[in-house]
């Protein structure tokens, strides 16, 4: 039973086969890893994962020396059981300038209150010439309320890391057309059939109710011809100038 716990948790973040019967959000997490598996081997050195909860990208980052993870207080889950190094206030960083060679921020800065102010601080921390990669939501449900602020597209997150002082390598959209769809009616039911506690009977209600839309998501995917403008989110890999 532990056995199955185990790849139960593990999967969520890190999707397989078997991950199309038991994961609810099986196309999203899919296709983040495999952008942050491209992608996160680019970063090098000291490493700040901001927003780090678990730190479930970590094992990506193949050429880093250091990992040190920062979650924020005010977040809307609870922490206890993640793997958080320091916390951010919301003000500062507590490190001082040009301490970091990376900085990795999954799915955390929709959740700040000030955007600026953080991304300011982040970029005070990374040395010049540092990486930093980010990803963001653009099609996903309000979540952790009550802090939950923003969405953006691809050329907002483009805007937004250029104006405060980085240069963008590459950017990458997430998610094709048919699976955001079919991930949003997914969605629903999860919202209305989930428990909170029993994982056992949520593997139940997946392989019942949810795999056939994912089933149909995957098949709709693979046979129709491409539609641009409906994604999961961004991965965005800059530079500091």
């Amino acid at each position: 039973m532990g056995f199955l716990k185990n790849a139960y948790i593990y999967q969520r973040f890190a999707p397989n086969l078997l991950s199309v019967l038991i994961h609810p959000f099986y196309f999203t997490r899919k296709r983040l890893y495999q952008a942050m598996k491209e992608m996160a081997p680019d970063l090098n050195g000291r490493l700040l994962d901001f927003g780090c909860g678990s730190k479930p990208y970590k094992n990506l980052c193949t050429r880093i020396s250091e990992y040190i993870g920062v979650d924020m207080e005010n977040e809307g889950h609870d922490h206890s059981t993640e793997d958080v190094d320091f916390y951010y206030d919301g003000k500062t960083l507590p490190f001082e300038n040009a301490s970091f060679d990376a900085v990795l921020c999954s799915e955390v800065l929709e959740h700040v209150p000030d955007l600026d102010a953080t991304l300011r601080e982040l970029s005070r921390v990374l040395k010049p010439g540092g990486k930093m990669l980010i990803t963001m939501p653009f099609v996903w449900p309000e979540h952790e309320l009550p802090y939950d602020f923003r969405r953006f597209t691809a050329g907002g997150l483009i805007q937004t890391a250029e104006k405060h002082g980085f240069k963008v390598i590459k950017t990458k959209k997430i998610g094709k057309f048919y699976e955001v769809i079919a991930q949003m009616w997914i969605m629903y039911l999860h919202n209305g059939l989930y428990t909170k506690k029993h994982y056992l009977l949520n593997l139940l209600i997946n392989a019942v109710f949810i795999f056939p839309f994912t089933l149909i998501g995957l098949i709709l995917s693979a046979i129709l011809p491409p539609v641009k403008g409906l994604y999961f989110g961004v991965v965005l890999e800059a530079e500091k100038k």
